[in-house]
C-alpha cells in the first residue's frame, strides 16, 4: 500500500507544482503568524487607549462634578442619587450609523461616584444601580450580572468620593474582530493574484525545460547530435551532462558498428574456405563406388550439417555487413516509385521460394511513393521472405496497399503461428528470435527494415491476426522531405 501510494506520488511529483505549493504555504504560515502577531499588538494597543480613556473621564468627573460636592451635597445624594439614563438604540456595530442623540456604544459605557460607605452619588443606568468597583484603586476586569465590564477606580481624597469608569469587555472584542477582519481581508484578495502571477512566471521560467524536452522527443533514435539551446545557466550542465551522454552512446554504437562489419568481412573468407572445402568433399564423396555408400552415411550427415551451418552463418554476415551500410546511411536518394513494382521486384529475387504458397496480391498500377527504390524493395523483399519461411506451405499470403491520410500503407499479412503481445514488442530488437524459429535467420531483419523506414520518416507495425498468422504494417509519406542524418 505504502509502495503504491509512493509511485503514485512519484508519478505526480513536478518542480513547478511543488514550488507553488511551498510558496503557497510559505505566505499562508507567514499571513497566520503576522496576523496573530498583529492581533496580540492590536489588543495591547486597544487595551492601552481604553485604559486611558477611562482614567481620563475619572479625572474630568473630578474636575467638574466632584469639586462642586459639599458634605452637605454628598449626604443629600447618598440619599437619592442622581441616575442618567441611557437611551437604548440598535446601534451596535461600527458599519451602522449613529447621530448625535444615538450614540454608537453609549449603552455599554458606564460611570459611578460612590461615597466612602459604597452608596451611589451620581451613576448611569447602563450598569444598574449596583457598585461596578471593588473598592480598590486600579484596573480591574469584573463579572456583573454575566457581563465582563474593565473598571477604573479612583478614591478622591479630598471629597472622600469613589469615582468609577467601566467598559463593556463587547467594546473592545468588537473593535479588536472588526480590525483583524480588515487584516485577513486583505490577504485573501491578494494571495489568488499573488498565486496567479507566480503560475505565469513559473511558466515562463519553465519555458526552456519545455523546449529541452520537446528537442529531445523530436530527435529520431538515429538522432545522437549535440544539443544547442540557449537555456538559462542552471540548466546549461544538464544539457552538457546530456550531450556528453549522446557523445558516448554514439561513440559505444560506432565502436559496435565497426565491430559487426569487421567480425562480418573476417568471417567470409573462413566461410568461404569452408564451404569451398565441403564441396570438394562432397565431390569426392559422390564418386566414391555405390557399394561403399552405406559406409559414407555419416559422412553425409555430417556434411549435410556442415552444409547448413556454413548457410546459416553465411546469411548473419550478409545481415550483419547489410546492417552495417543501413546504419552507415547518411542519404537517400529519393525517387518517385510505384509500389507495385517495389512488390514485384521484391518477389521476383525469391523466386525459388513463392511458389509453394499461394498470393493474394491488392495493389493499384499507379500507387506511387517517393522512396529510395534500392533500400525500399530490399525491406519489401525481408518482410515478404519472413512470410514465407514463417508460414506452411500452400497458405495464402497477402499483400495490399492504399493511400490512407496522406500516407502509403502496405499490409504484409501470413497465416503462421503468429505471435505473442511480448514478442511483438521485442520484435524489432537487434538479435531477438522468436523462441521457437531460434534456429532460423539472424534476428536482424526487422531491425534493418525499421532503420530504412525510420529514414523515411516512416513505421512498422506488427498486428496478430487471430486466429493464426501475423500483419505487417508499413506506413510511408507520400512525399517525404530530403532525409538525410543530423
Amino acid at each position: 500500500m505504502f509502495k503504491m501510494l509512493r509511485q503514485k506520488l512519484r508519478s505526480m511529483y513536478s518542480l513547478r507544482k511543488l514550488m507553488s505549493v511551498l510558496i503557497t504555504i510559505a505566505m499562508i504560515i507567514t499571513v497566520v503568524i503576522t496576523n496573530a502577531l498583529s492581533r496580540e499588538d492590536a489588543k495591547e494597543q486597544i487595551e492601552e487607549l481604553f485604559d486611558a480613556q477611562m482614567l481620563q473621564t475619572a479625572k474630568v468627573l473630578e474636575l467638574f462634578y466632584v469639586n462642586q460636592f459639599t458634605q452637605t451635597k454628598v449626604e443629600q445624594l447618598a440619599l437619592q442619587p442622581i441616575k442618567l439614563h441611557v437611551h437604548a438604540t440598535d446601534v451596535e456595530t461600527f458599519a451602522e450609523q449613529s447621530t448625535a442623540l444615538n450614540l454608537m456604544y453609549e449603552h455599554k459605557l458606564s460611570f459611578q461616584l460612590l461615597n466612602s460607605m459604597g452608596d451611589l452619588l451620581v451613576y448611569s443606568d447602563s450598569s444598574g444601580d449596583k457598585p461596578l468597583t471593588s473598592f480598590t484603586q486600579g484596573y480591574e476586569l469584573r463579572n456583573i450580572d454575566d457581563v465582563s465590564w474593565h473598571v477604573f477606580s479612583y478614591f478622591s481624597q479630598a471629597h472622600k468620593v469613589w469615582i468609577v469608569t467601566a467598559q463593556s469587555e463587547d467594546v473592545r472584542k468588537e473593535l479588536l474582530e472588526k480590525m483583524m477582519s480588515n487584516a485577513w481581508t486583505v490577504p485573501l484578495i491578494v494571495t489568488p493574484i499573488v498565486l496567479l502571477i507566480l503560475l505565469l512566471i513559473t511558466y515562463s521560467l519553465f519555458k526552456p525545460l519545455k523546449a529541452l524536452e520537446a528537442s529531445l522527443l523530436s530527435r529520431t533514435p538515429q538522432d545522437l547530435s549535440s544539443l544547442h539551446i540557449d537555456l538559462p545557466s542552471e540548466l546549461v550542465p544538464v544539457q552538457d551532462a546530456i550531450n556528453d551522454y549522446l557523445s558516448r552512446i554514439s561513440q559505444a554504437m560506432q565502436r559496435e558498428r565497426r565491430f559487426s562489419a569487421d567480425a562480418a568481412h573476417e568471417l567470409k573468407t573462413p566461410l568461404a574456405i569452408v564451404k569451398l572445402h565441403h564441396d570438394g568433399l562432397q565431390e569426392v564423396l559422390n564418386e566414391v563406388p555405390e557399394s561403399l555408400a552405406p559406409q559414407l552415411h555419416d559422412a553425409h550427415i555430417h556434411l549435410n550439417a556442415i552444409d547448413q551451418g556454413v548457410e546459416r552463418m553465411s546469411h548473419m554476415v550478409e545481415q550483419l555487413l547489410l546492417l552495417s551500410r543501413v546504419d552507415a546511411l547518411n542519404a537517400l536518394n529519393l525517387a518517385p516509385t510505384r509500389v507495385g513494382e517495389l512488390i514485384e521486384t521484391s518477389i521476383n529475387q525469391l523466386i525459388t521460394i513463392i511458389t509453394d504458397y499461394e498470393w493474394q496480391i491488392n495493389i493499384a498500377d499507379d500507387l506511387t511513393v517517393n522512396v529510395d527504390p534500392f533500400y525500399m524493395a530490399l525491406v519489401c523483399k525481408n518482410l515478404i521472405e519472413n512470410a514465407c519461411k514463417y508460414s506452411p506451405k500452400e497458405s495464402i499470403i497477402c499483400i495490399d496497399a492504399a493511400e490512407v491520410n496522406g500516407q502509403i500503407v502496405l499490409r504484409f499479412s501470413d497465416n503462421g503461428k503468429g505471435m505473442t503481445d511480448t514478442q511483438i514488442l521485442r520484435a524489432k530488437e537487434r538479435f531477438y528470435r522468436v523462441d521457437e524459429n531460434a534456429n532460423q535467420g539472424a534476428g536482424l531483419g526487422l531491425s534493418i527494415c525499421q532503420h530504412i523506414v525510420s529514414l523515411h520518416c516512416g513505421t512498422i507495425h506488427l498486428h496478430s491476426n487471430l486466429p493464426n498468422g501475423l500483419t505487417v504494417v508499413v506506413s510511408l509519406p507520400i512525399a517525404p522531405k530530403t532525409i538525410g542524418r543530423a
